[in-house]
Parts: C-alpha cells; structure tokens; sequence
C-alpha cells in the first residue's frame, strides 16, 4: 500500500515543466542556443528535447532543482559530502571514459578515477528527491572480472571488483608466514585482529587482540643518547591486551519500536462515522490459512472505501516522515557500532588509515534461520559496515 518511488528522466521533466509558463519560456531560452533561426517563443517542446540530447546530462536538473553536481573542480574543493564528489560530464567525455574502460590492454590496478557523475535523472515519493548518479569508481568492476586471473591482483590488496566481490576466506589469501609478510609487510605478530561474530540475539559480537608494545627500559639516572647502543639498555615486552564488545538487537531496533509503536497509534484513530485503518486492515480476507484468497483479498482492496482511504494513510507525508527519521535513527545506531569496531584497533569512520597500523577485520561466516518475529539485523550490518568503513575494506576478510 506504501507509495513507490517514480523515476523521471530530464527528457521526462521537461514534459511535466512545459505546463508552467515561466518554466517554459526558461527551457524556450535555453534551448534557443541551438536554434539561432527561431525566436525563444517559437522553440517547441520536441526542440527542447533536442536540445537536451546535446548538453550533459544532469544540466537541466542543475538548473531548476538542485545544485549537486554543478560545482567547478576548485568549487568542489571548498564544499563536502555528496556536493564534493559529484560532477557532470559531458557526452564525448563520457564516451571516452567507457572507451578505455573497453580496450583489452586497460589494466584495472591503474584505475583511480573516483566520484560520481550525474545520471540526468531523479526519483522521489511525494516526500524525498534523489538525484541518480553513477559512481565512477565502481564502472570497471564488469571489465574487472572478466579479465584472466593471472592479470588480477588478489582480493584482498583491492576493491575494484566491487564490495560485494572482494571479501574472500582467509584460509585461500593466507597460507603462510610469507603471505602475510608480503600483503602487510610486517611480522604475523605485530598484527592487530579484530574478529566479528554476527547473530540474531547480539548483533555484533566482537573480540579484538592488539599485540604486545615493546619499550625500553634504561636504569635509573643512565640516559641513551637517540641512535647509540648501549649494553644496559633493555626491552621489556608487555601481555597483550584483549578487548570485547557486543551489541543486543533490542538496542539498535529501539527506532523501529518507536516507529511502530506510533504507527499503531495513529492506525487506531477513526475519525466520526468513519473505521479506523487498523479496523479496515482487519477486516480484509486473510492471505494465509485454509481460506486465503489472493483474488478475494484483491477485490476488496479495490473498493473505494478500503483502496482510498489505505491510499492515502500510507502517501501521507508526515507517514513518509517518520520512517525517514526512524530510518535514519537507525543507520546512526550503525554508524555507532562501526565507529566503535574500529575504535578497538585504533581507528574510526572517515579517518584514514596509518600506514603503520596493521590490522586484520575477521568476518565470521557462521549461518542461521531466525525463529523469532523480529528479522535479524546481522546481514544488514555485515552490508553496512563493509561498504562504510573505505580506508580499511582492504583488510576484510572471512573466517570460518
């Protein structure tokens, strides 16, 4: 019953802004360029789609709904976020791009294109707008895995496969004390391992193991000058520490509790003469038991008093609101767990990381049916966590 999202391209928009008179006499101007024989009010509308196939995508949606995409490279520089990383490209450079990506000698390990390149269309539900881009990074993972195997760096020295691609099982990248020498040039033992165990009661179970930190110990009143050997200088080696931590579902779930618990609130509500939407929900035929009826269910959603009025309780607004914000209140319990997942190995979300902080996430690889009525949060994490935490997907791997 929920309102979908619909997709409109710009050749789309344009049809819908020619019934305003003012918009119209805007795309009248603009496409005039292109016509120097006619006047502004004399572009039609299949002129003013001609138009549009020649200028890069994303223009028009610069001009009449948002500004993302519309910076200059030193513009970019001063801003942040999506308004940062995200330009428009023109055709001919478009074809180019894809052109290298399509020759046989492109070699994907060279590939440093980043960002995102407008799509020249949006998609919205009567309450957000999105605007479609492709992500620059991301356009070589076809041309990726169809090249031979002995040209293709491991998986775990590149994301370029794409996030969903990269994560292979320890056992097939690690064989040997060589292996890890080679892929993280130091010694297995200076190695920080963070494992994380996803499940249905505890999202997140995690254990991290940081290795010993050697120091010098000098006897009292003896000081070393930097760079000398002296034959009273020690080292001591201290126990290796070992932290833990673990996040019950009921924790991260408290917005969908908040959220369902004010959507069966104002489900109760009737207006005078009028049923409630939880009475008309439970007066349609039942879709499960010996008696369910698909067709029978279907023609009673077609009615005019059951269609309309779950028509409209679910497209309202402030609806759509609500599970925006709980949405959102949920991604930052995520943002929560992943920041203090990498806090345990020195690190956190949007910092890069020191080259000198060598560091193993173990993914468990355990599989289960939940039996209980909430859904498990655990793959949804696991999807999160993977593509948020960039400077460290490297070094992601799976356990048994």
């Amino acid at each position: 019953m929920e309102t979908k999202f619909v997709c409109l391209s710009e050749l789309d928009l344009t049809t819908v802004f020619w019934h305003d008179s003012v918009l119209r006499e805007r795309l009248q101007q603009w496409a005039a360029v292109d016509f120097p024989t006619l006047a502004p009010y004399q572009v039609n509308q299949n002129s003013v789609g001609l138009w549009l196939s020649r200028v890069e995508p994303g223009y028009l949606i610069n001009m009449l709904l948002t500004d993302i995409g519309g910076y200059s490279m030193e513009e970019r520089r001063k801003k942040r976020d999506l308004s940062r990383c995200t330009l428009r490209m023109s055709i001919n450079a478009t074809r180019e791009h894809l052109r290298v990506l399509r020759q046989d000698t492109f070699d994907p390990s060279s590939y440093t294109t980043k960002g995102y390149v407008l799509r020249g269309s949006i998609r919205f539900d009567g309450f957000r707008l999105q605007v479609l881009a492709f992500k620059l990074h991301e356009l070589s993972c076809v041309k990726y895995r169809r090249l031979p195997p002995e040209r293709l760096p491991r998986r775990i020295t590149t994301t370029l496969g794409g996030t969903d691609y990269f994560l292979s099982e320890i056992r097939n990248v690690v064989s040997s004390k060589e292996d890890v020498v080679a892929l993280w040039g130091c010694d297995p033992s200076q190695i920080k391992v963070l494992g994380i165990d996803l499940g249905q009661a505890f999202v997140v179970g995690a254990s991290a193991l940081l290795p010993p930190p050697v120091s010098p110990i000098t006897s009292p009143g003896h000081e070393v000058e930097e760079g000398a050997e002296d034959e009273q200088t020690k080292t001591k080696t201290n126990p290796a520490k070992f932290f833990n931590l673990s996040v019950k579902q009921k924790a991260i779930y408290q917005p969908t509790f908040k959220h369902r618990s004010w959507l069966d609130h104002r489900k109760g509500r009737a207006s005078e003469g009028m049923k409630s939407i939880a009475h008309i929900e439970s007066d349609l035929p039942p879709l499960r038991g010996p008696e369910a009826s698909i067709k029978t269910y279907n023609e009673e959603l077609q009615t005019v008093q059951v269609g309309r009025r779950l028509e409209e309780f679910y497209g309202n607004a402030v609806l759509k609101k609500h599970r925006w914000n709980a949405q959102k209140a949920k991604d930052e319990e995520y943002r929560i767990i992943a920041n203090r997942l990498l806090e345990l190995v020195g690190g956190s979300l949007g910092a890069k990381r020191d080259e000198d902080n060598k560091v193993v996430i173990g993914v468990g690889l355990g599989q289960f049916a939940s039996k209980f009525r909430l859904s498990s949060l655990h793959e949804s994490f696991q999807s999160y966590f993977v593509q948020n935490v960039n400077n460290w997907r490297r070094f992601i791997v799976l356990i048994a």
